[in-house]
């Protein structure tokens, strides 16, 4: 498709352009041309990061008690532990800003300019102030300059204003181009000799027409830069999981200091230690990084990159979905389905003339215009083929550009004044009776509602001589009629939509557009929008904060709405104690993504959005977010079953220490005992359970509160009855084996029944809501393996002398162990029966799916 206005452009010989050295040195004075990159992405700041969650930190904390207590194995095994953490949490994230690096890479923009008087082509990046750009329709504008040449240059400059009409672009005379040149450094530092009107920025698109330009600022300096510069320092608040994790860890930190301290005061070292790891759950951390690490994949595997570990799990706490219309509900792409008026054949020939080619609007408005020349609906006066060749055969006298204040354009030519723009504009400047007027307004809301955009068309028969003033453009106007267009809504939008309603999770529409247009939209994918719950941009800029606070829970579409008011929006309902997820796609929206708990963007979005951004979505559908938050609560629910088992495995080993002291009983089981059965015995089912499969109906459960703990009452409940019962199996067969065989053998057994117990209510852990004969049993292979390979490694550590001397243990009975076997599924089954009791309403918050 061809733009009557789109030429290629060859500069004038006489500019040179930079020699190569010049550009050499200049390159190096002034940088590379690109924008700040977030710190993060380097790997020695994802290294550093891994340090900052809370458990690490408790488990630095732990190391250090150790040290202190010169029990260099346990100091060992915990460091280790932190370095397995550290590692696994490295090595995702830095896959995914890797990941996210590759996108970029391949749309990495290129420029093409003029040096020692040759045009050629290279990487934007490469860019240095004083280079000259070539500019065709089509290009994106490599840096910020202003324009030595341009001819009918239209520019889309929506990435930094949001506003998607082209502005058109002036240029400097020849004369004023010497001056430019000869003070150069000086524009370069002052910012001086700026000229809106001339003047282009980085990341606009050039949307009809050619120039040429001198680049003034390049990368952080350029006004993307600087957006970009301010994005960097800002700061966002925790994550829902951060928060839950700070609690978590303030707990088991109060928790082993007080009995640790309670111990150490009467100096016995050896139970200090063994209380300091036993308190700890080493594999907590290295749990939790799997866990998300394995999410990110996942959700990759759905059609989404994911940036960081914690953003994975924040997308199951998202309670609000902030969405554009066009592009995300609907396809994006304006088509022409009629054209409505008694003089079509005028209608037709204004969408030929008066078409810029500036936004999408006009792209579908140019694609309809060649169908209808090419199927001969203007033969009779024109046997021209093409759209093209008509416009060619008119001289364009006088315009003025489309401007949202205005919101039309016009277009002079020997033939009359053309008119385009909003209809109901253009009805006001039309010499149309009150009652034909009242007639059209109310067909074009009759076309709005069924979600299409229209278009207005007017025309004047009108000679002007010098300059067209507005004046002219604004009276007497005869009206032709509109073009109707449809922007077919996303297949399965309407699905997803009623998928994010099961889940609890609330989808507010934030758009541009007409609000009876994004109602028709909504209208059909069937949600009917109340006046109740529409705001206007308008209304909203009227409003105070509090107002806003007070009203924005009701409201479901934003329509006419600036990029400005999505971050107040934003703002608004976080106050309210939602997760936010927010979609964008240009620089103007990074202020809200930002500020979102979950910034969400396309491919295709800009880097600075990218960079902004928590998720990209490679395949730009609504239901990839859905996909994602599902992922994200899969998450949550695998971070649960570990830390129920986890703990409940801690604070049995707690209780045995803690009453072993109470009751004047030798220690059962010892600190390497403890490191034994948590990293060893414990390790790998407790690895096996970072992959088990998601849980039916993640869907159909309402989200969880932004402050809701990890571990809520139902969980404190199992993990003290199941810590309990098991300690008191342990601290039994410890005192009944030792006033029937040695001191030794007691110790063996309540070590083997410790390590035993919980590698059989693994299994209960997998759900705390579904009974384990319900819980696909065998859909977790890993997990049969892990606990077949955890049930091996206990029996080494008793029956391989070399070990047994390390541990201080002795080779058991067989039946013996079969008492082991039996107290195991007696604390199985316990399980079972309190979820049974305390769960039973848990299970009617699943579906299956």
């Amino acid at each position: 498709m061809t733009s009557p206005l789109s030429k290629s452009f060859e500069p004038n010989k006489t500019y040179q352009g930079l020699s190569a050295e010049k550009a050499k040195e200049r390159l190096k004075k002034y940088g590379a041309n690109l924008i700040q990159r977030r710190k993060t992405a380097s790997g020695l700041l994802i290294l550093v990061s891994q340090f900052t969650s809370p458990l690490i930190l408790v488990l630095l904390g732990a190391a250090g008690v150790t040290y202190y207590l010169r029990d260099w194995v346990d100091t060992y095994v915990i460091l280790a532990a932190v370095a397995l953490n550290t590692f696994l949490g490295f090595y995702q994230e830095y896959r995914a800003h890797r990941g996210l690096q590759a996108l970029k890479n391949l749309l990495s923009p290129q420029a093409t300019v003029v040096r020692e008087g040759k045009k050629f082509t290279l990487l934007a990046a490469e860019l240095v102030p004083g280079d000259l750009a070539v500019l065709n329709a089509g290009d994106t504008v490599p840096a910020d300059g202003v324009l030595l040449e341009a001819k009918n240059l239209l520019v889309n400059e929506a990435i930094l204003t949001g506003e998607s009409y082209g502005v058109e672009k002036g240029f400097f005379a020849e004369a004023d181009w010497h001056k430019i040149r000869d003070a150069f450094a000086s524009i370069v530092e002052r910012n001086s000799g700026k000229d809106e009107g001339s003047s282009v920025y980085m990341g606009t698109t050039i949307q009809a027409g050619y120039g040429l330009m001198v680049v003034v600022h390049t990368g952080h300096k350029t006004e993307l830069g600087e957006i970009a510069t301010t994005l960097a320092v800002a700061k966002r608040d925790d994550t829902p999981l951060q928060l839950r994790l700070k609690k978590l860890s303030g707990f088991l930190t109060a928790t082993v200091m007080a009995v640790a301290v309670l111990i150490f005061t009467v100096e016995i070292f050896t139970l200090s230690v063994a209380v300091a790891v036993s308190a700890i759950p080493e594999g907590l951390a290295v749990s939790l990084t799997a866990i998300l690490a394995i999410g990110m994949q996942r959700i990759l595997k759905r059609k989404a990159l994911v940036r960081t570990l914690l953003a994975a799990e924040v997308l199951g706490s998202v309670t609000v979905i902030c969405c554009d219309k066009t592009g995300t509900l609907t396809e994006g792409e304006m088509k022409v389905t009629k054209a409505i008026g008694d003089d079509t054949k005028t209608i037709l020939l204004a969408a030929i003339l008066g078409n810029d080619m500036h936004d999408p609007l006009e792209v579908g408005m140019w694609q309809w215009a060649n169908k209808q020349v090419r199927e001969g609906a203007l033969k009779a006066e024109h046997k021209k083929a093409t759209a093209t060749e008509i416009a060619d055969t008119y001289k364009l006298t006088d315009r003025l550009p489309f401007d949202a204040k205005h919101r039309y354009s016009a277009k002079l030519f020997s033939s009359g004044l053309y008119v385009i723009g909003a209809p109901e504009i253009l009805l006001g400047f039309s010499n149309l009776s009150s009652d034909n007027k009242k007639k059209w307004e109310a067909l074009i809301i009759e076309e709005a509602r069924l979600g299409l955009r229209v278009v207005g068309f007017a025309f004047k028969r009108v000679e002007v001589r010098g300059e067209l003033k507005r004046v002219e453009a604004e009276k007497d106007l005869t009206y032709l009629g509109l073009l109707v267009y449809e922007d077919p809504v996303r297949a399965g939008v309407a699905e997803a939509l009623r998928a994010a309603g099961e889940a609890g999770v609330a989808v507010k529409v934030i758009t541009g557009d007409y609000a009876e247009t994004a109602r028709g939209v909504l209208r059909q994918l069937g949600i009917e929008i109340s006046d109740k719950a529409l705001l206007l941009g308008d209304e909203l800029e009227q409003m105070s904060d509090r107002e806003l606070l007070r009203k924005v829970g009701e409201i479901a579409l934003f329509a006419r709405i600036t990029p400005k008011q999505k971050l107040k929006i934003v703002e608004a309902i976080q106050a309210r104690g939602e997760v936010v997820a927010m979609t964008g796609d240009g620089v103007n929206d990074a202020p809200a993504l930002k500020k979102a708990d979950i910034g969400i963007v396309v491919a295709t979005a800009s880097d600075v959005s990218k960079e902004t951004a928590d998720m990209v979505l490679l395949d730009s559908k609504f239901s990839t977010i859905l996909a994602a938050v599902e992922e994200g609560r899969g998450i949550f629910d695998n971070l649960r079953k570990i830390v129920l088992y986890l703990l409940a495995d801690a604070f049995t080993e707690i209780i045995v220490v803690v009453c072993a002291l109470l009751f004047g009983m030798p220690l059962p089981i010892t600190a390497a005992q403890i490191l034994w059965v948590n990293l060893i015995d414990d390790g790998l089912p407790n690895l096996a359970l970072t992959i088990d499969p998601k849980a039916n109906g993640l869907l159909k459960r309402k989200p969880r509160g932004k402050f809701e703990p990890i571990i809520d009452s139902e969980m404190r409940w199992l993990i003290g009855l199941v810590s309990t019962v098991s300690a008191f199996t342990v601290l039994g067969i410890f005192w009944w084996y030792s006033q029937h065989k040695s001191f030794e053998y007691a110790r063996t057994m309540a070590f083997v029944c410790l390590g035993m117990e919980s590698l059989f209510y693994v299994f209960s852990s997998r759900s705390l809501s579904v009974p384990i004969w319900k819980d696909r049993l065998f859909s977790n292979r890993w997990l049969w393996g892990a606990v077949g390979v955890g049930i091996l490694m206990q029996m080494v550590v008793i029956y391989v002398p070399s070990l047994a001397r390390v541990f201080q243990t002795v080779p058991l009975a067989g039946s013996d162990l079969a008492l082991v076997v039996l107290m195991g599924l007696v604390v199985m089954v316990l399980v079972e029966v309190v979820k049974w009791i305390f769960m039973g309403k848990a299970t009617t918050k699943l579906v299956p799916v």
